[in-house]
C-alpha cells in the first residue's frame, strides 16, 4: 500500500491568507475600513529568530496600523492604546519605549499568535528572505528586470525579485543551503 503524500503547502501564501483573515477580523472588530499593510510595516523591527516573540511582535504592528486608521467619526478615535491590546513598556536593555500586546490582548489572538508563531518556526528562513527582498526591492532601480530564482530543493523553492539584488550576493535556501539561481522573466 503506497503512502498518500503530505499535503504540500506555500508558506507565503498561507501567511498571506492568514494576515489577510487577521486583518479582516481587526478592521471588523474596530470598525475600520482599510487594506492589509505593506509587509515591510506588518514585519517592521519583527526578529525572526524567535518565533513566538515575532508574531506578537506582527499583531502588535497590525494593532498599531489599525489604531491609525480609525475614522475620526469612530467610537474607537479616541480609545486608549489599551483598548487596542497594545500598551508600551521600556525596555530594560535596549533602554527604548517599546510596543508589546497587552494580557487581553493575548487571550483575544490566542488562536491567531498560535497559527503565526507555527508558520515562523516552520518557515522563518523563507520570510527572512521575504523581509530582505521586500526592503531591497523598494530601493531598486526601476529599469533593474524581474528574475525569477530557484533552489535546488525538490520541489524548488521560488522566489522573485530584480536581477540586481541577485547579482548582488548569493541568496541561500534555508532548506537545501545552495544558493538560489536566475532565470528571466519574460516581459508582459
Amino acid at each position: 500500500m503506497m503512502d498518500q503524500p503530505k499535503e504540500v503547502i506555500d508558506p507565503i501564501e498561507t501567511m498571506q491568507d492568514l494576515l489577510v483573515r487577521i486583518w479582516s477580523e481587526m478592521c471588523r472588530l474596530y470598525e475600520v475600513n482599510a487594506s492589509l499593510p505593506d509587509l515591510s510595516l506588518i514585519f517592521e523591527q519583527v526578529q525572526l529568530s524567535d518565533s513566538c516573540i515575532a508574531a506578537e511582535k506582527i499583531l502588535v504592528n497590525l494593532l498599531l496600523e489599525i489604531m491609525e486608521s480609525v475614522g475620526r467619526f469612530s467610537p474607537f478615535y479616541r480609545q486608549p492604546p489599551r483598548a487596542f491590546g497594545v500598551m508600551s513598556y521600556r525596555n530594560p536593555q535596549t533602554r527604548r519605549v517599546e510596543w508589546i500586546l497587552a494580557p487581553e490582548a493575548h487571550r483575544r489572538w490566542e488562536m491567531a499568535l498560535s497559527k503565526l508563531e507555527w508558520l515562523l518556526g516552520q518557515y522563518g528562513g523563507i520570510f527572512r528572505a521575504l523581509v530582505l527582498v521586500e526592503g531591497l526591492m523598494v530601493r531598486s532601480t526601476p529599469n533593474d528586470p524581474q528574475v525569477v530564482a530557484y533552489c535546488r530543493c525538490e520541489p524548488p523553492h521560488a522566489i522573485q525579485l530584480k536581477r540586481s539584488l541577485v547579482k548582488k550576493g548569493e541568496i541561500i535556501c534555508d532548506s537545501c543551503k545552495q544558493p538560489y539561481e536566475m532565470h528571466e522573466i519574460s516581459a508582459r
